[in-house]
């Protein structure tokens, strides 16, 4: 199951490196993007960048423990090999869960923002579980939409103000500057 969507952003694609946005996320930044999450932390793990979160979406409680497979200033592809999701909070199940974030341009100064989030369930019986207790994908593409507005707006007002800071430098140089 996977559930994609865009988001707009008001700056050039060339102004945003959502590698460093990612790894510069706090604890306070994640709880901020949507109700349902809960904690986030990151590390590195032989030399591979890590975060481990914890989530509501819809009557699931869900604990995931991302590693960075893929990523450049213009996208990122977490996979969370061991994500245990928590059926109605009581019934854990073990399920695989990507989240790719793109950013694509959408002329010479904006974008969007393109997430995907979903799970890999390990048989066909937690599959349908996974279904039938998230009405079909209705809580997944509602988190996806709260979250994803959320990332968006928060991308676009901290490499803003980079932008802002910095206005006659290149792109290179621009992505260095603080963003906090």
């Amino acid at each position: 199951m996977r559930v994609t969507k865009s988001f707009e952003i008001s700056l050039p694609k060339e102004a945003i490196d959502l590698y460093r946005w990612v790894t510069e996320m706090t604890d306070a930044d994640y709880a901020s993007y949507a109700g349902g999450h809960k904690a986030i932390g990151s590390y590195c793990q032989d030399g591979r960048f890590c975060m481990s979160n914890v989530e509501m979406i819809g009557n699931e409680m869900i604990v995931q423990h991302y590693v960075l497979q893929e990523h450049q200033p213009d996208r990122l592809r977490f996979y969370s090999e061991k994500t245990k999701a928590y059926i109605l909070r009581w019934f854990p199940a073990v399920v695989g869960v990507p989240w790719e974030m793109e950013v694509s341009a959408k002329g010479s100064h904006r974008c969007e923002l393109v997430c995907t989030i979903g799970a890999d369930f390990p048989n066909k019986m937690v599959a349908i579980g996974a279904y039938i207790n998230g009405l079909g994908g209705l809580f997944l593409r509602r988190h996806l939409n709260e979250e994803g507005k959320a990332f968006a707006r928060d991308i676009e007002r901290k490499f803003r103000k980079v932008t802002a800071q910095f206005p006659d430098r290149d792109k290179e140089n621009l992505t260095r500057g603080a963003i906090a």
